[in-house]
């Protein structure tokens, strides 16, 4: 499928640090046939300033201006001016890899594809270090069992189809779900069609310090308020799972992040919160073990076995 019309949306707030760079990735992009709709979420920097000089290099750009609504809102916005039938998404600190769409688009030939994703470079600015992960844990097709799971996909990766977005009503713009919106986005659409994959990393996610997802306790209870969303829409779809069980991991993923951390009495709470999810005897003496010992001796545990494992 060649150069059919793909409308990119950027969300922007307070993003003129990083802007410029971004909209010159996805300009740079050897699928030509784009628009890039920026919509600036009320930023009170000089965004407005930079997107103004951007609209005068490159007429595929569409530049909108409202008042501060949360990153779901403004992309619901910029989805509703899209002209083109796939969208794509790109946040304002993010980048693409020249190829990215050229790539993606072929794989929309099969009409029960409606969200088409990549691998993705983390790139951890504060730290001067980048990774990349393998593609053990994408899955293409039927994908609402795997992804409610963990969240398989970066929102720079994502290409979908407008009308199934058009179907599960877009993003939910309920502020509680800041920073796992588009994961929100994705167990709707896996409900009504398939997912694609290209095996490359075609995109750079950016980690800096004022990053929402950094923040392990938020993005915890987002994702909880996520599962509970999307608990209700899936039995709509006659979608089911072991909720309990779901809920349960994920107090135990966050449990192993807030003890490499340091939050241990915060460790100890979720895996007490684990055991009320679901009755699980050894989380519940657990969570109470690591509440129980002083801090400063899981302190030294820790520092003990981290210089153990640089040996």
């Amino acid at each position: 499928m060649s150069q059919v019309l793909v409308s990119v949306v950027v969300p922007v707030y307070n993003g003129a640090e990083y802007l410029e760079k971004t909209v010159e990735s996805i300009s740079a992009q050897d699928y030509e046939n784009i628009e890039l709709i920026l919509v600036d979420d009320g930023s009170v920097d000089n965004s407005s300033a930079i997107i103004r000089q951007l609209v005068a290099q490159d007429s595929r750009i569409k530049p909108f201006f409202n008042s501060n609504g949360g990153v779901a809102h403004a992309r619901n916005f910029g989805i509703a001016q899209a002209k083109g039938d796939f969208i794509a998404f790109c946040d304002q600190d993010d980048l693409w890899l020249p190829s990215k769409l050229s790539q993606q688009m072929p794989l929309f030939s099969n009409n029960k594809v409606g969200l088409v994703y990549c691998g993705a470079i983390t790139d951890y600015i504060l730290y001067k270090r980048q990774s990349k992960s393998g593609f053990k844990n994408k899955h293409k097709g039927k994908v609402f069992e795997q992804l409610v799971q963990l969240n398989m996909l970066t929102c720079c990766t994502a290409v979908v189809r407008k009308s199934d977005l058009q179907q599960v009503n877009g993003f939910d713009d309920d502020r509680a779900l800041m920073g796992v919106d588009d994961w929100h986005l994705w167990l709707k659409l896996a409900m009504v069609c398939e997912f694609d994959f290209v095996a490359e990393h075609l995109a750079v996610h950016v980690f800096h310090g004022d990053n929402y997802s950094l923040n392990d306790e938020k993005m915890h209870e987002a994702e909880m308020v996520c599962l509970k969303k999307i608990e209700t829409i899936a039995a709509i779809y006659q979608k089911t799972a072991d909720w309990s069980l779901i809920k349960q991991q994920l107090h135990l993923r966050y449990t192993k992040s807030y003890i490499y951390s340091g939050l241990y009495n915060l460790a100890g709470n979720t895996f007490i919160r684990a055991h009320r999810t679901k009755k699980n005897i050894p989380c519940f003496l657990k969570g109470w073990l690591i509440k129980l010992v002083p801090n400063f001796v899981w302190h030294i545990l820790q520092k003990t076995k981290r210089k153990i494992a640089a040996k």
